[in-house]
């Protein structure tokens, strides 16, 4: 691993930060204008600032790396304010709907972290497939329109679109508002329909996932519903590996992002005890998504070295007999499977994914092999 690369995720690690480990790195050869491109490319800048501020360590760093990150921290300190006003709006738009539903990821994710530190564009909802339609009028009707932000214009998804994203992404193209906030220009909702990238009639994981649910305050007396402690976290490794392993994603070099990675590490430090421990496990076998989620937990702990005596059980509970998933990408609409042959912290800051993928005949998407 290069010192840039140790020096980015020692940055990300701001829950248990090793200021002696950050200082040793500052002290060597670093290109600092990598290590901010890397931190900025993965939406770390807040997480990073807040690492070198709590370890008094903001004067050991260039000028421009400091402010950058600084400003990066302002900025999200005010985006929050337009995440959480969606989160009021969302409340009004859900309230006494006839089917269940629950707030994902960054939802639950911006009360978690301290302020500035975790925001987001987009909502992501969870529903069974057959309540797409009845969630899609009740957002239409709040000026919602299904489309992409191109330019810093909305433009509306094609039918062609439309389709291809429920049919291989297990989620609908986004629903866009432009409501013009301060430092939110525009407000994103996805619909997400499945666990996996597969179009489903019915997805047993889903359903089981929705049956335990939990208020979630967001302010101005509101509440939206989200998933349980267990099933929140079982739903966000779910998606990191939707993501990581789709050939199409790869392509748009939207497949891996720390934050994603931060998310988890942020959870598992601060909830995994011997109770969820067994309730994930129970959880995870159930829902059938043990490959999805030691993908997403392994890798974590691979890249935040999280210090919980309770994940190395959980992931040898969950660990599935054949592991050579790991490295492969799958492209469900060409019906093809890709590998990559190298180490994961290498892949993850590779500037050339696609390239670098090698087809293979080992089975198809979709097969359990």
């Amino acid at each position: 691993m290069k010192n840039e690369q140790a020096l980015v995720l020692e940055l990300c690690r701001y829950l248990q930060p090793n200021r002696k480990k950050i200082e040793e790195l500052l002290e060597g050869p670093i290109d600092a204008a990598l290590v901010l491109g890397e931190l900025l490319y993965h939406r770390m800048g807040s997480v990073a600032w807040h690492v070198l501020k709590e370890c008094g360590l903001t004067g050991r760093v260039n000028r421009e790396f400091r402010n950058t990150l600084h400003m990066v921290y302002d900025s999200n300190c005010q985006k929050s304010t337009g995440f959480r006003r969606l989160l009021t709006g969302m409340a009004d738009v859900l309230e006494d709907v006839n089917f269940p539903y629950a707030v994902l990821k960054g939802a639950r994710l911006a009360y978690e972290y301290p302020v500035g530190l975790r925001t987001s564009n987009d909502l992501d909802i969870l529903v069974r497939q057959q309540d797409i339609s009845s969630l899609t009028e009740r957002l239409k009707a709040a000026g919602y329109v299904q489309g992409y932000i191109r330019n810093d214009h909305l433009v509306p998804a094609t039918r062609s679109e439309i389709l291809n994203s429920r049919l291989n992404r297990g989620e609908t193209v986004p629903f866009v508002r432009r409501v013009d906030w301060e430092q939110m220009k525009f407000c994103e909702v996805d619909i997400n329909f499945s666990l996996d990238f597969k179009a489903k009639e019915s997805s047993h994981p889903v359903e089981l996932l929705l049956e335990e649910r939990e208020p979630l305050e967001v302010g101005e007396g509101r509440t939206l519903m989200t998933l349980s402690r267990a099933d929140f976290l079982i739903q966000l490794c779910a998606h990191l590996y939707k993501e990581a392993v789709i050939y199409q994603w790869v392509e748009m070099g939207r497949d891996l992002s720390l934050y994603k990675f931060c998310d988890i590490y942020l959870l598992i430090t601060k909830e995994l005890d011997a109770a969820l421990c067994g309730i994930l496990t129970d959880r995870i076998l159930s829902c059938g998504v043990e490959k999805e989620c030691y993908y997403a937990l392994s890798l974590t702990d691979r890249l935040f070295e999280v210090n919980n005596p309770y994940l190395p059980v959980l992931l040898r509970d969950i660990k599935p007999a054949d592991t050579a998933y790991m490295h492969e990408i799958q492209d469900p609409s060409g019906g093809k499977r890709y590998r990559y042959d190298l180490d994961f912290t290498d892949w993850l800051f590779c500037a050339d994914r696609r390239v670098r993928l090698k087809e293979t005949t080992r089975g198809v998407p979709g097969d359990e092999t």
